[in-house]
C-alpha cells in the first residue's frame, strides 16, 4: 500500500464565534489534491480550541470522508499536523480529556499512523475552494455493527486482543477483533443475566463468542441506554 499524507493546519483566531478553520490537502503517491477547508465549531470553554479543532477535523476527514481512503487504519498512513497536541493524544499524553476523549481513534484504529508537526504551513495560502461547516456531533465515532448490537472498542479492549493473539499492531488488532465479531459464521452465547450492575441503566456482561469447535472468545460489555462499549477481551 502507498504512502497517504494527510497535511492540516488550523487557525488560532476564530473565523466567527467558536469556529475555528482547518485547512487540509491529501497527497497520494507524487500527486497531491487541491487546498480545502473546514470550519470546525469548538465550545468557548477550551483553554486553546484550535487544537481541538484540529483534531475534530482529522478524525471526520478519516471517519467521515473519502479523502484520504475507504475503510482504512493507520497503516501506510502519514498525519501532517500544525499542532504537537495530535500527537501526544496517540501517545496518551495528554492532560486535555477532551482531547483524549475524541482522540480515541488515533489510539486504536490509526495507533499505526506516522504523525508529524509540519514547521512550514504555507500550503494554506493556496486555498480557494468552499469551506465545510461541522459540529462535534457530525464527528462521532462510527460503531462496529456487531451480532450483539452496534458496540465501540476501546483501546484496552483492543490491546487485550493485540497481546493474547500475538498480533504485531494495535490497528491490526483492531481490524481483526472488528471482522471477528461482525463475521456471520460465528455464534454468540448471551448470558443469562448481567455480570454486574453497576451506576443506574448501566450493566457489565460477559458474553462467548463461539465457532464451530474452537474454544470460546469471552468478551466484557459495558451497556448503558447510549452506547456499548467492548471493554476487554478474553482468549
Amino acid at each position: 500500500m502507498s504512502l497517504t499524507i494527510l497535511e492540516t493546519a488550523a487557525q488560532r483566531e476564530p473565523v466567527s464565534q467558536n469556529q475555528y478553520r482547518v485547512f487540509f490537502r491529501v497527497q497520494h503517491g507524487a500527486g497531491a489534491t487541491g487546498v480545502r477547508a473546514i470550519d470546525v465549531a469548538v465550545a468557548s470553554s477550551q483553554e486553546e480550541p484550535y487544537k481541538l479543532a484540529e483534531l475534530l477535523a482529522i478524525k471526520y476527514l478519516l471517519l467521515h470522508t473519502t479523502h484520504a481512503g475507504m475503510n482504512r487504519t493507520g497503516k501506510s498512513l502519514q498525519l501532517n499536523v500544525s499542532s504537537g497536541a495530535i500527537r501526544k493524544t496517540q501517545k496518551l499524553q495528554t492532560t486535555n480529556t477532551d482531547m483524549h476523549l475524541n482522540g480515541r481513534f488515533l489510539q486504536t484504529r490509526f495507533a499505526e499512523a506516522t504523525i508529524k508537526v509540519a514547521r512550514r504551513t504555507d500550503w494554506v495560502t493556496e486555498f480557494t475552494g468552499k469551506v465545510v461547516e461541522i459540529k462535534p456531533e457530525d464527528c462521532l465515532d462510527p460503531p462496529i455493527k456487531t451480532h450483539i448490537g452496534d458496540i465501540h472498542l476501546t483501546r484496552h479492549a483492543v490491546e487485550r486482543f493485540c497481546e493474547r493473539m500475538a498480533i504485531s499492531s494495535i490497528d491490526r488488532a483492531w481490524r481483526r477483533l472488528s471482522k471477528l465479531l461482525t463475521s456471520s459464521s460465528w455464534q454468540v452465547k448471551k448470558p443469562q443475566r448481567p455480570l454486574r450492575n453497576g451506576k443506574p441503566n448501566r450493566t457489565t456482561e460477559t458474553w462467548a463468542l463461539i465457532r464451530d469447535n474452537a474454544p470460546a472468545n469471552d468478551i466484557v460489555k459495558v451497556r448503558n441506554p447510549r452506547v456499548s462499549r467492548l471493554v476487554t477481551v478474553i482468549v
